[in-house]
């Protein structure tokens, strides 16, 4: 047990970086429900359904089942006021930071205490406290912090019994999302930051977190491919794409970490071409400098190699080698960095720490300034949350070359009844977005907003011609069919019905787009078609199948 002098200073420790936190989220508080948490809260089918549903059924897209029983619980706290899902979310940031500072310490690292503050008011952090569906983030990090530092504990001391419990706190981090998969290497990073070597008691030892983290990898692969993918949407790219872009996004992500001032809440795709050389600089310069640590892994460049090789692990699954669900609204997104990034801070303020030993007043003036600094551009973005249109208006300023910001807010200004202003601004995005074929989609959008439909295909399938992407496709027949061009919605979402006879999703949309332009006949065989495959397991299909049906029987 630690003296009470000791325990009193954590203790002020601790409510100072909570404080801080606290005071940059401010903004936070004060904000709505954006972009997918209509989908949950306060009514969405997550929330109102029952504990087992959660559990022990495949309905959601993700199987996170701690994280939609925590959203469970505040619906009937809270109800359709946001203030309280907001709140969680900031504690448990503030308790996320708290964590970063004691597992730092349990480390024997320099600036342990500064790392946490500089995580608690980092800008990166925004998208994951703001935004109410990121409790995942905000609810997953501290375990996965707890189970590091109860593991810590447990090596020290030799007790099993710390053992046992870090690996029940990982288990339960996977359950609050599936993205913290890596602790087990980042385990056996320490092991080797450490002592220089990995034994193989370290690999009995963390067997068990393995064998957990493989069976929830596969759980959330069935989940993305089957649930969260339903509509078909799977990046066509090959091995070496992936590669390139995943460079591009290691780089991108540290970059943001290490010099947070072009943030954005979506991204444009990479401004150099798949097809390019340049397109794998990023990948050959990291491995260039992976090398380089690992030459100097004896000196300096075994603290840069924990802190960076930290940062590669974790964002490992989500740099876009494998297939993730977010991947169609941009290639990288700051809330996917959120575990990942108490990699690059713990360096900044290890420097910071060394940098004391020798200019101490002014490297403490410099990193309060730099703190400071972080808090009100942290408070800035966070009031981007207030609504939608707040949102994305902030977006498409922040990244003009985003064809989801434009297409987003264009929506927003148009359900708003300002119409002429989300013509201008498709007008705008197919001039600013990035690459040709993002161009032809958003010229597809904005003929499609103002009643041009055949334009809109025609400039869907240009774009197609040189980056086919069938999640476009698809979301363009949709919105032709419930704009009441549906004989324009055949000709976009006929194709993909060709060109993946098997997909459900696509053959509903064909469906109801039949059914609308009146060729009730041919929708009963495309919807009893999609019943076979779906095997009579999809309400929406087997309703329409039901009203084409009773159409049909009507005659005339």
């Amino acid at each position: 047990m630690l003296p009470r002098n000791t325990r009193s200073a954590a203790a002020w420790a601790a409510g100072a970086i909570a404080i801080v936190a606290l005071v940059a989220y401010l903004p936070a508080l004060g904000a709505g429900f954006v972009f997918d948490d209509h989908q949950f809260l306060p009514d969405g089918p997550i929330v109102r359904g029952s504990l087992a549903d959660i559990w022990f059924s495949a309905a959601a897209k993700d199987y996170w089942p701690l994280t939609y029983t925590v959203l469970w619980i505040q619906t009937r706290l809270w109800g359709d006021a946001p203030l309280g899902y907001h709140l969680t979310n900031v504690l448990l940031h503030a308790a996320t930071a708290i964590l970063v500072w004691r597992v730092l310490r349990a480390l024997g690292l320099p600036g342990a205490w500064l790392a946490g503050l500089l995580f608690a008011v980092h800008p990166v952090t925004v998208e994951s406290v703001a935004w109410i569906s990121e409790l995942k983030n905000t609810l997953s990090a501290p375990l996965f912090l707890g189970s590091a530092l109860a593991w810590l504990h447990g090596e020290r001391r030799g007790r099993r019994r710390e053992l046992a419990v870090a690996l029940l706190l990982f288990a339960l981090a996977l359950l609050a999302k599936t993205s913290v998969v890596m602790l087990p290497v980042v385990l056996l990073l320490l092991a080797w930051y450490r002592r220089g070597r990995i034994d193989r008691s370290d690999l009995v030892r963390t067997a068990p977190f393995f064998a957990v983290a493989l069976a929830a990898g596969l759980a959330t692969i069935w989940f993305q491919r089957v649930r969260a993918m339903t509509d078909g949407w799977l990046p066509e790219r090959g091995l070496g794409e992936r590669l390139g872009g995943a460079g591009w996004a290691l780089v991108s992500y540290l970059e943001r970490a290490l010099l947070p001032v072009r943030l954005a809440f979506v991204y444009p795709e990479w401004p150099v071409a798949a097809g390019s050389p340049a397109f794998y600089l990023p990948l050959l310069g990291l491995a260039a400098g992976f090398a380089l640590l690992w030459s100097r892994r004896a000196s300096w460049g075994r603290p840069v190699l924990l802190a960076l090789g930290f940062h590669a692990l974790m964002l490992l699954p989500v740099l876009g080698l494998v297939d993730i669900a977010y991947l169609r609204f941009g290639p990288a997104s700051n809330h996917l960095q959120y575990v990942a990034l108490m990699g690059p801070v713990a360096l900044a303020a290890a420097g910071l720490a060394r940098l004391a030993a020798s200019h101490r007043r002014a490297t403490l003036a410099g990193a309060g300034a730099v703190a400071a600094l972080l808090a009100v551009v942290t408070a800035t973005r966070a009031a981007a949350f207030q609504d939608d249109l707040t949102l994305w208006a902030a977006a498409v300023r922040a990244a003009p070359e985003s064809l989801m910001a434009h297409w987003q807010l264009s929506e927003e200004l148009a359900a708003r009844g300002r119409l002429p202003e989300a013509v201008a601004d498709l007008e705008e995005a197919s001039r600013t977005v990035r690459g040709p074929a993002s161009r032809h989609r958003a010229r597809s959008l904005l003929f499609l907003r103002t009643g041009r439909f055949a334009a809109a295909v025609a400039e869907c399938d240009a774009a197609d011609a040189l980056r086919p992407d069938r999640q476009f496709r698809r979301d363009l027949g949709r919105m032709l069919t419930v704009s009441n061009a549906p004989l324009e919605g055949i000709a976009a979402l006929e194709p993909l019905v060709r060109r993946y006879p098997e997909n459900v999703d696509y053959r509903y949309w064909l469906g109801a787009a039949l059914a609308r332009a009146g060729r009730f006949a041919e929708a009963s065989d495309v919807l009893a078609e999609a019943s076979r495959i779906a095997r009579g397991t999809d309400a929406e299909i087997e309703e329409a199948l039901a009203l084409v049906r009773g159409r049909l029987r009507a005659g005339p």
